[in-house]
Parts: C-alpha cells; sequence; structure tokens
C-alpha cells in the first residue's frame, strides 16, 4: 500500500497509466486479493463509476457532489474509499483542487478549481500477471508478456471465448432464415416461394400538407416576413426563422400582410415563453380553419365559393380607417428589409463607445464645464494603462 500523499502524485507514482479495462481489472484483483483491509463491494462500484467518466487521456474529474449522490452514499463514505483507491495505486493526483475563485473580481461569480485524478494500475498487478513492462512510474508501457503471463493471457481469452456457449467460426452458421423448396408434382424440377410484395403503394418521405406547400420564391418570401415579425411578436423570438415562415405560409398565402399578421399574434393569449412557437401558430391556424369551414363543404370547390359572403360597406369602410392609421403611424403594410445581424449591431456598438471614450479624453481644460470634470479627465489619463 502506498501511504504518503507525496507518492500519490502523477509525477511520482510508481504505478503506469493504462485504459478502462485495465483500470477495472487491476481493482477487481487487487480487491480480491485483499491488498487493503477497508476494501471491498463500495470500493468496486466508486472504480467503476469513475472509470465510466474516464476521458481519453486516462483522466476523470472527481465531482464528488454528484458522485456520492449517484452512488448512495454518504460523502465521507465516498472519500474514504477514494483514498483506498490510491493507496492501493489505483488512483493518482492529477489536478489538485482548490475553493480559489477563477472568476474575474468583481464578477459576482465564484469558480473553483476541480480535483482531476488519473487512472493507474500498480507494478505488482503487472508482476502478478506477467507483464512486461518498459519504463518506470506514470509514463511506463506494456511492451509484452513472460511465459507464465503469456500462458494466463491464452487461458484467460480462451475462458472469454467460450463463455458464450459459440465454438464455430462466424462463417460456418447463417444468420439468415432459408426458405424451404416447393415440391411440385409430376415434375422434376423445384422453385422457391416468390416473397410478398407490399401492396401498399410507396408514400413521399417529406409530405407537405396543402396549405404550408410552396415554391422557392414564395418560400423566400415567407422567410423575409419572419424576420420582420418576429423582433416584433416577443414569444416568437425563440423559434427558427425558417421554423417560423413555414408556420406563416397559410397566413401570408391568405392575403396578409406583415403588419396584419404581427398584429393578430400579438393580440393572442400565449405563454410567456411557449415551448414551439411554429407549433402553436399552426395549432392556430388549424382550429380556424375547422372553426369557419362547415363539416362536408370543401374549401376549395364551388361550393365554397357560392356559399360564400361578401363584405358589406361598413366593412369596407372599417378596414379602410384602419389602413388609413397604420400608414400615418409609418408602419409598413409589407415585409421590410431584416435587420441586420446581431454581430453587424455589437461592432457598431463598440465603434460608437470607443469614439465617445476618445472624445471625452481628448477633451481640453476649455471644454470642460468645471474644475472637478478637468481633474477627473487628468485621474483618468493617469490611471490608463496606455
Amino acid at each position: 500500500m502506498i501511504r504518503a500523499h507525496a507518492d500519490q502524485e502523477i509525477g511520482t507514482t510508481a504505478s503506469r497509466r493504462c485504459r478502462r479495462g485495465d483500470f477495472l481489472r487491476a481493482a477487481t484483483w487487487a480487491i480480491a486479493e485483499g491488498l487493503h483491509p477497508k476494501a471491498g463491494d463500495t470500493t468496486l462500484r466508486v472504480a467503476r463509476d469513475l472509470a465510466a467518466r474516464l476521458n481519453a487521456d486516462g483522466h476523470v474529474a472527481y465531482c464528488r457532489e454528484a458522485m456520492w449522490r449517484r452512488l448512495g452514499i454518504s460523502r465521507r463514505t465516498l472519500e474514504r474509499h477514494i483514498a483506498v483507491l490510491r493507496e492501493l495505486g489505483l488512483l493518482v493526483w492529477a489536478v489538485h483542487g482548490s475553493r480559489t475563485n477563477t472568476r474575474p473580481a468583481g464578477s459576482g461569480e465564484w469558480a473553483g478549481t476541480a480535483t482531476i485524478y488519473a487512472a493507474v494500475v500498480p507494478r505488482a498487478w503487472d508482476t502478478a500477471l506477467g507483464h512486461r513492462i518498459s519504463g518506470h512510474g506514470y509514463h511506463a508501457r506494456h511492451i509484452g508478456y513472460t511465459d507464465h503471463g503469456r500462458a494466463m493471457a491464452i487461458a484467460d481469452a480462451r475462458r472469454r471465448t467460450t463463455g458464450h456457449g459459440r465454438r464455430d467460426t462466424p462463417s460456418c452458421r447463417s444468420n439468415h432464415p432459408r426458405p424451404t423448396a416447393e415440391v411440385e408434382r409430376r415434375k422434376n424440377n423445384t422453385r422457391t416461394p416468390r416473397r410478398r410484395r407490399h401492396t401498399r403503394p410507396p408514400t413521399r418521405r417529406h409530405d407537405v400538407p396543402e396549405p404550408y406547400r410552396a415554391t422557392p420564391d414564395q418560400a423566400a418570401h415567407a422567410v423575409s416576413v419572419a424576420a420582420w415579425i418576429r423582433p416584433r411578436v416577443p414569444w416568437t423570438q425563440a423559434e427558427g426563422l425558417r421554423r417560423l415562415a413555414f408556420a406563416l405560409r397559410p397566413w401570408i398565402a391568405a392575403g396578409r400582410s406583415a403588419a396584419d399578421i404581427a398584429a393578430e399574434l400579438l393580440a393572442w393569449r400565449v405563454p410567456r415563453r411557449p415551448a414551439s412557437p411554429a407549433a402553436l401558430i399552426m395549432a392556430r391556424w388549424r382550429e380556424r380553419a375547422e372553426h369557419l369551414v362547415p363539416a362536408g363543404i370543401d374549401a376549395s370547390g364551388p361550393a365554397a365559393a357560392a356559399s360564400a359572403v361578401p363584405p358589406n360597406q361598413a366593412f369596407r369602410n372599417a378596414m379602410e380607417l384602419l389602413r388609413a392609421r397604420l400608414h400615418a403611424r409609418h408602419l409598413p403594410t409589407g415585409p421590410a428589409a431584416p435587420d441586420p445581424p446581431a454581430f453587424v449591431i455589437r461592432d457598431r456598438i463598440l465603434a460608437s463607445l470607443a469614439e465617445a471614450e476618445r472624445a471625452w479624453r481628448a477633451r481640453t481644460p476649455e471644454k470642460c464645464r468645471t474644475l472637478a470634470e478637468w481633474e477627473a479627465v487628468c485621474d483618468a489619463r493617469e490611471r490608463s494603462p496606455w
């Protein structure tokens, strides 16, 4: 056992680095051999949890607070069995955790440094299994077997192979059923049974319902409308632009302008952040279509056109008044140019702030209104690192 903490570091250990399989086999061997009086089944559970989270370099984050809850043991029990694995030569420190705040001062946030362990196997396990090792310490390598170790490795490989009950090679067995031949009477020939053909016609993988079908030009126009509507309707801003444009296609095909659609979406009672705004819009359109079209009447046939009622003069006057008010408020009735991307807006804001900072620093005593303001400019110039 390795009692001294100085010998449990990645640079001072006598154990070598290993992979997940060797780490678990070495832990099982050490516990079965009774090399530590406090090692048991819980120690093996802790080793398996660590092995499941090993990265490609053989390192694993300790994550104590999540680990003891996941294993269903106390924090003190977890710390004791981690110490047992270190004393067995199966774990070494790669990075010591610290409670020192790594976030900038004044940010109001705190984040410490995680403890990182490296999985290793002790030299006693290599000796017991007949491994030939080149080098010493953490970077030692397994380069072969002794005669006794080769015999043990062959026996272990045979035990793993025969444990599944299969003794022949995969090429000697068929994994698919073979159809039996049908023998016809009074004929000296046979034939295999014909496979059943699918009577159902093949369906298209990407069938789009009728109100959502659009040509490439119509789809591009829907994207521009969605780009105008999304920043003006808060509960749609979490949805992707193309999904929102797809949901708005029936509204655009019905002759609605971008301003009309935005006004109607703002009038809906919806949660502040719906899970899927596009699905909500599609569901509302489906409900509206079901209410507007009576059962048994085709909305696209001549019966629907015959049963439609033309708008009266009062409705026309109200629509003209609404359009006049919209024009008075300078609200566009059609899709406008999309807003610039976020990085363009950010660069403009940073450039304006930098220009204001330069103008503030370039002020002279004549441009300052008071002496205190000029002293503040001088103090800022002295504190400036450039």
